[in-house]
């Protein structure tokens, strides 16, 4: 894998090295005390040059991202190392490469379809295909992974019904897998992310524009987090999108079906309601609340799940190089179905909540570099600490420098 990597970061600096320049003519940075235009930058400006000439050549579009953190906690956790009530941010102590991230794609305008294949090499890779079951049973994976592989095209009907069919990230929720040049505002992901909402499907979704400011979306998929079915029975899919000004957005979605193995008879329902706020530049404020119930998923099968939680996140750029972003979240799992836990022999009904700070600076206009700090509080001892004992917060520090071509 290590060899492969390294194969592909060369071919890249080959192809972009001796270009002609044709990135973008936006306007440049603004002048910072940390800034490495004229160093980082002139990379910058090769590896641009590189991806025009390509896409220019292939007539198709080229992005992707390099990602590299470290994660601290207080609870120093041991055997495993690794941090509760975290996913893809779980190491503790470990300076890890989540990313070398590839994505391909074509717009329908040439066809008349279009198509997005992009893919994970790293940490971030190997945990997405353990969390995203394709085969029988859970178990470590190879450090690559296929994010998305779907076709897109337009049925001319009205003002023309979207259609995506294949492998595509979830549409519920706030965070996202990280994207080129769209990236969470936290370093950590929220217990939302982790444990509330599904990361990605495979099936199809049918949009429509019912108004400029009101579109609708539905589709079937194999279920949640599962390409491979594991009961034979498709998951619904539906979502609305309202935009009424460049101010405020909503997008509410919600996904229903059988998510249990060999069992169609127990449904899960889920649904998430997202606010963007724009009340002035450079303040953006967004608010989640997410709901999820199961029935018979809890207490060996004898209980229904529920879980619920809120999420606000105040992001603001105090210049075109730094921004910072104030993240606060509440989750209830009841008769945790979804933490897993088992407290004092009892599955309880725990909450757990966090407050995050994290600062953001732009060395170049492609390398970003970020630190974090993060208090989490649970009901219950929920946060391993040490390699037996558990406790009911934690606190955690995280760096993060992240490329994007």
């Amino acid at each position: 894998m290590k060899k492969s990597f390294l194969g592909m970061v060369f071919s890249l600096a080959v192809l972009t090295s001796g270009a002609s320049y044709a990135a973008e003519e936006d306007k440049p940075l603004g002048p910072g005390w940390l800034s490495l235009d004229n160093s980082v930058g002139l990379l910058d400006k090769n590896i641009a040059d590189g991806k025009s000439a390509i896409e220019g050549a292939l007539g198709i579009g080229i992005s992707g991202f390099l990602d590299t953190s470290y994660q601290w906690s207080s609870n120093h956790p041991k055997n495993p190392r690794n941090i509760s009530g975290r996913y893809f941010d779980k190491d503790y102590n470990k300076l890890v490469f989540n990313y070398f991230h590839l994505a391909v794609e074509k717009p329908e305008k040439d066809w008349g379809i279009g198509f997005r294949l992009s893919g994970d090499f790293g940490r971030g890779g190997e945990l997405l295909r353990e969390a995203t079951l394709w085969g029988k049973n859970l178990h470590d994976e190879p450090s690559a992974e296929v994010r998305e592989a779907y076709l897109t095209t337009t049925i001319p009907i009205g003002e023309g019904i979207g259609v995506k069919g294949g492998l595509f990230v979830t549409t519920l929720g706030t965070e996202i897998l990280p994207n080129p040049g769209a990236y969470n505002d936290n370093i950590s992901r929220s217990f939302l992310f982790n444990f509330a909402i599904p990361l990605r499907h495979l099936g199809v979704l049918f949009s429509y524009p019912i108004l400029k400011t009101f579109s609708v979306n539905a589709g079937v998929v194999t279920g949640w987090d599962n390409p491979r079915d594991n009961n034979r029975q498709p998951s619904f899919m539906a979502g609305v999108g309202f935009t009424p000004t460049d101010q405020f957005a909503l997008a509410s979605n919600v996904i229903y079906g059988p998510e249990q193995f060999h069992s169609t008879g127990n449904q899960r329902f889920t649904m998430s309601h997202v606010a963007t706020i724009k009340p002035f530049d450079p303040l953006a404020l967004i608010l989640e609340y997410t709901y999820g119930r199961e029935e018979n998923a809890s207490l060996g099968g004898t209980r229904d799940a529920v879980w619920q939680g809120i999420a606000g996140i105040a992001s603001y750029g105090w210049t075109d190089r730094f921004t910072t972003a104030l993240r606060g979240e509440f989750f209830n799992d009841r008769n945790g179905a979804r933490l897993g836990g088992d407290f004092a022999g009892t599955h309880a009904n725990n909450s757990v909540a966090e407050a995050t700070l994290t600062g953001s600076y732009k060395f170049t206009k492609m390398l970003l570099g970020r630190v974090e700090v993060r208090q989490d509080w649970s009901d219950e001892a929920f946060f391993k600490k040490g390699a037996s004992s558990a406790d009911k917060n934690q606190t955690t520090l995280a760096g993060q420098l992240i490329y994007t071509f």
